[in-house]
């Protein structure tokens, strides 16, 4: 289904370091709980941890100008147009970037092998699209799980990274949160 959302992740510097938009699924029964069990699986998310020192975001008009030109210029603009993107831009684009991803992004940087990784900032794309209900965001300064129904609104729930609830508990929670939220 539909439900634009948000994967943000805040390094321990208080960096941020993903801000990937996903086109589907971002209920809390869908994209949250994707993430949750993310942050349960202690040795992808210690991967993870250890691989967000690679991850940078594309800088289009600086450093990453010519990438971004050779990337453009064989990247079809419509669908019935050809693509000619090398095989290499293919993997970095359904890797890091595609729409589809929403939370699979934090596995595939976590298993990444790449010496480094180039990220699209989508923060813009979700508070430029009203449509975007759900942001959840990994604060690693914080030591917290947060949980916004949508992107420039207040917080439905904070969890500490050490104490995660379970899934059926989770949804349960940002469901009620968003029950008090409605009675407002």
């Amino acid at each position: 289904m539909g439900t634009r959302n948000l994967t943000m992740v805040i390094d321990q510097e208080g960096t941020k370091k993903v801000a990937q938009y996903g086109q589907w699924d971002g209920y809390p029964s869908g994209v949250g709980a994707d993430v949750l069990k993310f942050l349960k699986d202690k040795q992808s998310f210690d991967k993870f941890k250890a691989n967000l020192k690679k991850v940078r975001f594309l800088e289009q008009e600086g450093r990453d100008k010519e990438f971004v030109e050779r990337y453009d210029a064989n990247a079809p603009s419509w669908t019935s147009q050809p693509d000619s993107r090398t095989d290499e831009q293919k993997r970095w684009f359904d890797t890091y970037c595609t729409r589809d991803l929403s939370a699979k992004v934090l596995t595939n940087i976590a298993d990444s092998e790449d010496s480094e990784i180039l990220l699209l900032d989508r923060e813009e794309t979700g508070k430029n699209n009203s449509s975007v209900e759900y942001c959840y965001l990994i604060d690693l300064n914080k030591n917290t799980f947060e949980v916004y129904n949508h992107i420039d609104e207040d917080v439905l729930k904070v969890y500490s990274l050490d104490s995660l609830p379970d899934e059926d508990v989770f949804v349960a929670d940002i469901s009620k949160a968003e029950g008090a939220e409605d009675d407002e």
